[in-house]
């Protein structure tokens, strides 16, 4: 009875530990700082170290990714559409004989 009621309570942690794991994913997802402040919170749980160090390094991992892949890419492509950065014509003025 004793060893039944301690797989129940393992499982559901494992399940409660499994949940807040993904969590962690997602939020390191939409935002790397979080992530990062999400990691170190896990890690200074004993039971969630592990997924601590998953999350920083995902979050640390996507953060590289997205400021060396995505964001240049996403920079060609809305300047090659014309979203950002528009062209613009520069033209030299001549300033008055008076102000040279």
């Amino acid at each position: 009875m004793n060893e039944q009621i301690l797989i129940d309570q393992t499982i559901d942690k494992f399940k409660l530990g499994k949940k807040w794991f993904w969590i962690g994913i997602v939020v390191a997802f939409i935002h790397a700082l979080a992530g990062l402040i999400y990691g170190i919170t896990l890690i200074l749980e004993k039971d969630h170290r592990r997924e601590g160090i998953i999350i920083i390094a995902f979050a640390i991992a996507w953060a590289l990714f997205s400021y060396f892949v995505v964001g240049p890419w996403l920079l060609n492509w809305m300047t090659a559409k014309g979203l950002i950065i528009p062209k613009l014509n520069i033209q030299q003025v001549q300033l008055p004989q008076q102000l040279q």
